[in-house]
């Protein structure tokens, strides 16, 4: 399978997208070269962090509830941990450096 240039985004905060163009300068972006079934593995692991963002539920139904923060928190640095390890995979000479060096 062929592999495809394309750019994960990350928005202020943890809104991760990712696009086959480069875009806005003011974000982070990482450069990938991806075929087809690793790209819906990254776009699954992306899915995965979006949606653990910001949960409303957190917010009305249980706004105390320190030891679940605290879970939903892990669960997230996991995912954001894969996601990088995928990024740092996939990624081109240009984004291995760059991770190297943070």
């Amino acid at each position: 399978m062929s592999k495809h240039l394309y750019y994960v985004t990350w928005h202020t905060g943890s809104y991760v997208e990712l696009l086959p163009v480069k875009v806005d300068q003011r974000t982070v972006q990482y450069e990938v070269e991806a075929d087809d079934e690793e790209l819906k593995h990254l776009e699954k692991l992306i899915t995965t962090i979006n949606n653990k963002d910001v949960m409303e539920e957190h917010i009305f139904v249980r706004p105390f509830d320190e030891d679940e923060d605290e879970k939903d928190k892990l669960a997230l640095k996991k995912d954001v941990k894969d996601l990088f390890q995928v990024i740092y995979k996939l990624g081109t000479e240009k984004t291995k450096r760059y991770l190297d060096e943070l």
